[in-house]
């Protein structure tokens, strides 16, 4: 199995080309407008308008399904859960012994899980079109300690990496015969003791080596910073926050001002 090192993709787009203050102000902002956005169809178009800032990310296809299967796994648990722990509302559509299933349950399971999308999806146009050195800079510019900014970018860059590490190991283990879906639930949870002492050995020895790396390059030397590469603003950056600040304003006038259900 091929073993992700960052979901960043070179390109040259203009979500590439884009200042990461902006792009880290626009994902905060439709992030929030995910929250407050109540109605399905409004959720349903911001939905597709994350999924087309994706496309136009020009990530490649195996990183995009790498990173979506998670969202559409839990998408579908919530709409499957939801109706049968939510049984109010009229009509019922089905009953299972104490169990009943509403059709407005399930809109609502339906809509929650756009609404997972929404908040899942958007934070990997960040990942997808900004490099760590550019996302650490940029949270510095924003006033983040750059000790911070940094352990947030090792933590996007490791997080893919030790998702396909331990699927290796467990691809490993199952060439050595070990069945981990099998038996009871005990026995499948000793089984994956093989997988998860294999798992921690490996995350010691990568933050001893990712030490160090940064003690090599005088990590925490001298307390003020050079960069080699500053972020300036262009006019297209602030065009383009102000379309996000649109976006963002236009439906929260309608529901709180104008009261109409967005």
């Amino acid at each position: 199995m091929a073993m992700f090192i960052d979901l960043y993709t070179e390109a040259d787009t203009f979500l590439h080309r884009m200042d990461p203050r902006v792009k880290v102000v626009s994902i905060l902002l439709l992030s929030l407008l995910a929250f407050l956005v109540t109605n399905l169809y409004s959720l349903l178009v911001l939905l597709a308008f994350i999924f087309l800032l994706l496309f136009l990310s020009r990530a490649t296809l195996s990183r995009t399904l790498f990173a979506l299967k998670f969202v559409v796994r839990f998408m579908l648990l919530i709409v499957i859960l939801w109706p049968l722990f939510d049984p109010t509302g009229t009509p019922v559509l089905a009953t299972l012994g104490p169990v009943k299933i509403t059709e407005p349950a399930i809109w609502r399971g339906v809509t929650s899980a756009v609404r997972v999308g929404c908040l899942a999806t958007v934070w990997y146009i960040l990942m997808f079109t900004t490099s760590q050195r550019d996302l650490v800079r940029a949270l510095v510019k924003m006033g983040v300690r750059f000790d911070f900014g940094l352990a947030l970018a090792i933590s996007l860059r490791f997080l893919p990496t030790f998702g396909a590490l331990i699927e290796n190991i467990k691809d490993a283990q199952r060439a050595r015969g070990l069945e981990l879906g099998k038996g009871g639930l005990l026995k499948r949870s000793k089984n994956y003791v093989a997988v998860l002492v294999p798992t921690i050995v490996s995350a010691l020895r990568t933050a001893d080596t990712l030490a160090l790396a940064l003690q090599s390059r005088a990590y925490g030397a001298r307390a003020d910073r050079t960069y080699l590469r500053d972020l300036t603003m262009r006019a297209a950056d602030y065009a383009s926050l102000g379309v996000v600040i649109a976006i963002f304003a236009l439906p929260m006038i309608a529901r709180f001002v104008f009261d109409i259900g967005i």
